[in-house]
């Protein structure tokens, strides 16, 4: 090379080193175009003979464009020209041309790589990448011999271990076989393609390392087949016979295998949901056969996933608790049991047979669940614990294992055999424990057989051994949640034997009392958790965590009255809860700390005068039965009983309104506004179940008008607005069907949000407070036609006061909404009407916002139209005028009252306030003259 040719490429070098720092600058950037920029940096390199940097960002581009965000044509395009063009410099001006772009050629290259290795493997991967991106944008469509002959090769190699390309092959045939699910299905081909997998499994049956492989690379490729035979419409029944073997397949064969530790869970997994959904009796069916019909010592496909369920800990367990909700959800509807042989179809919808794909599924889970509990091992007995707590979590534990506890002795021998498990299998029983706490039934019998030993535990509290500790905060949660179920009625056996065990002295009396830990010691030993958690970082995962199982757990102990006022007056600890959670990422801790306010903060509900009446003859009839000398069972009246009615008079006045607007007031001081605002941040992505309860507590908070201000002035309007439903009447609707008022709320969050912002509004300075005040405005009025619960007449009433505060900004000011509510809303006619209610205070609040809403034009237009039908001119004749009541035509029939957009009030809206000016109520009847007065102004 001559110094010339030397210095030459010594610049075009230091230039491609220039170009690559440059592209890989902008690929931080986060508006880059990634595929764009990953194509020109492997230019780069391959000018520099990099050939194996220039392949990386070959292929990153290339399965970058399977992805729909970067999937475009020209995307594809582009890699495709990379593949054929980019060359390599080896320096001495030899090139080396990296993929074709023929279909078939991809297709063939594969298939020699499987068998004849002689191909880069790298090449291989690039080119099986590129062919899966045309299929994906649906520009290209294999063949029925290119897929099997893909399939073949995807056998293959995982038959050789290379588990690499199989991964690419796999999804490049799901993706070709997503494609014929989405036309018309090619029924023969995916009959041979079932065929060629069932020939490839049985030829492979007792090779592990290859199912292991074909289940953790080839799991989507196998459910896409099965899926896409699901969609086909023919009676054809060898494709039907596939269908059923392809579901019947991927059950006994790729999840038993796919869920082991060794293979890919999440996408075998996916699979499973996958085919669930298209076709649930055929799913149903095929599943509940495979776990009835295994073996003997065989795991079943329910057992795999039961077992899922008791692991500990892991990524696999939040899936197999979607799958298992999934699967009793389907099994639950009638229709879905067609495929099994006892199907009844008229038993079944007249709801006097069980389906019998959850009979099966019950059955099934009752024996294996059983067995694993029962079980001597303690890893066995664990697993089983930990299941049954996971569906009892997902909502499912009744439907699946509710036999469990019918059988005799079971619950009782759970307990016994606790008291000698290890600490571990101890915690798993208390997580069984607490999640069966929300069955009542279910709960009650667990509190009546396990409350000894969980007591014991719970006593644990101040040992120096961590697992020690961490068993006490578990017993004492569940004593916590057990302290609000209902104990069990005694049968007369056992009444019959208390008698007999009856302590003879008071002393004995109290030293039983004071073995059970009682529901203040249990709130001291949570408060005292919150505060050692408190003093450490809110970014402490395990510190949040544990304040988050302390915080639950003193939830459930403040449904008592008297165990809310000692929270709500213990000011430290709930500033330092507060703090701590605000700051905290984990949602949960959140939720917990609002359910917490909640508890302490709920009024009591609204009752109708017909309730209240009721309850009255309730109560009197209760003390009046416990008056009298004997009680039903023989047994005397004792002082005790007193002392009940005692605490149930002192508990009514600890939830009166004064008490619970006292307790708000020292949680708002201690901080709990922010905690809300913070839970419902957009970034967080909160919960439904979050919103609700957000809403619900803003409105319990509003409700103390001293509180009012700090709520708006720490972000609780921003807040409420942020989780505002789709369903909610919004201002700035751009649907035509939305122009309109709606007639009410779809979603109870709605309605408390309006609600909790009308309570700001009264007392707020709207242009403070709402920076849109037609976004309020437009959320409010539904409120004037609430009619569905008891406390509707308050809403009315706050609502209007709030509307009035709304309507008395400067006329023609940026906040003026007086037309935009009247008239634009409609929201006068329903104003109107309230005008004439019985109620004193919600007339009044009416006849106020009429008074404010004349200002507006429009509002005084529709007052003054027609308003003089029926006087006499002036000049008029005085023998002409009639004398008495003059009867005033009403001719406002339907067409015109639609047309000019109003009812067929007219001159009869200057009677009512003429009326109203003459009422009893002095606050009525002024605001009645002051309108009068504005409207009979000559301006």
């Amino acid at each position: 090379m001559t110094s010339a040719a030397a210095d030459n490429h010594a610049i075009n070098r230091s230039k491609s080193l220039a170009e690559i720092e440059r592209i890989t600058h902008e690929l931080q950037a986060k508006d880059a175009n990634v595929v764009r920029l990953l194509l020109e940096r492997a230019q780069a390199h391959a000018n520099l003979g990099d050939e194996s940097q220039a392949r990386d960002d070959i292929s990153r581009a290339a399965a970058l464009v399977k992805e729909p965000a970067y999937g475009s044509a020209e995307s594809v395009a582009a890699v495709e020209r990379a593949l054929k063009e980019i060359t390599i410099s080896k320096g001495t001006g030899v090139t080396k041309v990296l993929v074709t772009s023929s279909d078939k050629d991809i297709v063939q290259m594969v298939s020699q790589y499987s068998t004849q290795k002689n191909v880069e493997r790298t090449t291989v991967v690039d080119a099986v990448r590129v062919l899966e991106a045309r299929i994906g944008q649906k520009r290209h469509s294999l063949e029925t011999e290119d897929i099997l002959e893909l399939l073949s090769a995807f056998h293959l190699l995982c038959e050789h271990g290379d588990g690499e390309v199989a991964e690419e092959i796999g999804s490049c045939v799901r993706a070709a076989l997503s494609g014929t699910a989405e036309e018309k299905p090619a029924e023969q081909m995916l009959v041979r393609f079932a065929m060629a997998v069932a020939a490839a499994w049985e030829a492979h049956h007792s090779d592990g390392g290859f199912k292991q492989l074909a289940c953790c690379h080839g799991a989507g490729m196998y459910a896409g087949a099965a899926y896409a035979l699901s969609k086909a419409k023919t009676d054809d029944t060898k494709v039907q016979q596939c269908l059923v073997q392809a579901f019947a397949f991927y059950i006994s064969q790729i999840w038993m295998v796919g869920s082991l530790p060794a293979a890919e869970f999440k996408q075998v997994g996916q699979g499973l949901l996958r085919l669930l959904t298209a076709n649930k009796p055929v799913f149903l069916h095929a599943f509940a056969m495979a776990s009835t019909g295994a073996k003997k010592g065989a795991v079943s496909p329910l057992e795999r996933l039961l077992n899922l369920l008791g692991e500990e800990s892991g990524e696999r367990h939040p899936l197999a608790l979607l799958i298992v909700s999934q699967l009793v959800s389907a099994a639950k509807d009638p229709q879905n049991s067609s495929e099994f042989s006892d199907y009844n179809q008229t038993a079944s919808a007249r709801g006097t047979q069980t389906p019998p794909a959850i009979a099966a599924l019950r059955t099934s889970a009752t024996r294996i669940l059983d067995t694993l509990v029962q079980s001597t091992l303690q890893a066995e007995r664990t697993c089983g614990l930990l299941s049954l707590a996971s569906l009892f979590e997902a909502g499912v534990g009744a439907d699946l294992a509710g036999d469990l506890w019918k059988k005799s002795g079971w619950i009782e021998d759970l307990w016994d055999q606790g008291e000698f498990d290890k600490q571990t299998t101890q915690l798993a029983l208390l997580k069984l424990a607490d999640s069966s706490s929300s069955d009542v039934k279910l709960g009650a019998a667990m509190k009546e057989f396990g409350n000894g030993l969980v007591q014991e535990l719970a006593r644990k509290a101040s040992s120096k051994q961590q697992a020690d500790r961490d068993l006490a905060d578990a017993a004492a949660i569940v004593l916590a949640k057990w302290s609000g179920a209902p104990a069990p009625a005694p049968t007369p056996a056992a009444t019959a034997t208390a008698q007999q065990q009856m302590p003879s002295k008071i002393e004995e009396i109290g030293d039983q009392a004071s073995k059970d830990m009682g529901p203040m010691q249990l709130a001291d030993i949570h408060m005292r958790r919150i505060t050692e958690c408190a003093s450490k970082s809110p970014t402490d995962v395990a510190a949040a965590s544990s304040m988050e199982k302390a915080v639950e757990a003193l939830g459930y102990l403040c449904l008592k009255p008297a165990m809310k006022e000692h929270v709500a007056h213990n000011s430290s600890l709930l500033r330092s809860l507060f703090a701590f959670a605000q700051k905290s990422s984990l949602p949960s801790l959140k939720f917990s700390t609002i359910m917490l306010v909640r508890n302490l903060t709920n009024y009591r509900p609204v009752l109708t005068e017909e309730q209240k009446r009721m309850q009255q003859l309730q109560k009197l009839s209760t003390r009046a039965q416990s008056k009298s000398a004997t009680k039903e069972d023989g047994s005397v009246r004792t002082v005790g009983d007193d002392m009940k009615d005692i605490e149930k008079d002192e508990e009514d006045a600890l939830d009166s309104n004064q008490a619970v607007s006292e307790r708000a007031e020292l949680i708002c001081k201690a901080g709990c506004v922010p905690v809300l605002v913070s839970a419902v941040q957009p970034k967080l992505r909160p919960s439904d179940s979050t919103k609700d309860a957000v809403a619900e507590v803003m409105v319990s908070l509003a409700t103390t008008q001293t509180l009012r201000g700090l709520i708006v002035q720490q972000g609780g309007v921003r807040a409420l607005l942020s989780i505002v439903t789709e369903d909610a009447p919004k201002a700035k609707s751009t649907h035509k069907d939305d122009q309109r008022l709606a007639p009410a709320y779809r979603q109870q969050r709605d309605k408390n949000i309006a609600f909790g912002l009308a309570k700001l509004a009264i007392s707020v300075a709207p242009h403070l407070a709402f920076p849109d005040p037609r976004e309020i405005v437009r959320l409010l009025l539904p409120l004037l036609s609430e009619e569905s619960e008891p406390q509707s007449m308050l809403m009315k009433f706050e609502c209007l006061l709030a509307l009035t505060n709304l309507a008395s900004s400067e006329p023609g000011s940026a906040h003026d909404v007086r037309g935009y509510m009247a008239i634009d809303l409609q929201g006068m006619s329903m104003i109107e009407m309230i005008m004439l209610s019985d109620h004193p205070l919600v007339r009044r609040a009416a006849t106020e916002l009429v008074c404010n809403l004349v200002y507006d034009q429009r509002v005084f237009e529709r007052y003054a139209k027609s308003a003089d039908k029926g006087v006499p001119e002036e000049d008029t004749p005085a023998d002409v005028i009639p004398s008495g009541i003059v009867e005033i035509d009403d001719d406002d029939d339907d067409e015109a009252a639609a047309s000019e957009g109003s009812d067929a009030y007219r001159s009869q809206r200057l009677h009512l306030l003429v009326a109203l000016a003459d009422v009893d109520d002095p606050p009525t009847r002024s605001a009645a003259s002051g309108a009068l007065a504005i409207l009979t102004n000559d301006v």
